[in-house]
């Protein structure tokens, strides 16, 4: 059942891509018979604006090429723009700060109460109070702890 469905959606596209192909060929032949009907004026006045379009799109890029050139740092920032590019690097270090902030925090705050947690638990600190180990063994004291 899938080869089938496979197949049929093969197909469907195979024709959406010929049906497109046919109706961008009748707008070609239709664009070209009627640039052949145009007056002499008309054609000068397009040709005249394709020239001002292509003069503009080549200022603009050697503005860029230039405006890159002049600007460039090394880093991928500069493909936001030069505007933008000083903004995204200061947030890229601040960011980069406060993640390793946090992070070294986090060590300490873990390393702090791992060492607590390992201390309260260790014979040296049941040698080292004030009560001797007896104490922690009686009953007694266990519920005298818990009421108070």
């Amino acid at each position: 059942m899938k080869i089938d469905d496979n197949k049929h959606i093969d197909q469907q596209a195979s024709l959406d891509a010929n049906v497109e192909d046919q109706i961008a060929r009748n707008i070609v032949e239709l664009l070209d018979s009627r640039a052949q009907k145009l007056r002499d004026e008309h054609s000068l006045r397009l040709a005249e604006a394709r020239s001002l379009a292509i003069g503009r799109l080549v200022s603009q890029e050697a503005q860029l090429a230039a405006s890159h050139s002049i600007h460039r740092s090394g880093h991928t920032l500069q493909w936001f723009g030069g505007r933008f590019g000083h903004y995204f690097e200061q947030h890229r270090i601040f960011s980069t700060l406060l993640v390793v902030c946090v992070m070294l925090l986090t060590f300490f705050a873990v390393q702090q109460f791992s060492v607590n947690h390992q201390i309260e638990n260790s014979d040296a600190f049941l040698l080292a109070s004030d009560l001797p180990p007896e104490a922690y063994a009686d009953k007694g004291f266990t519920a005298w702890l818990d009421t108070n």
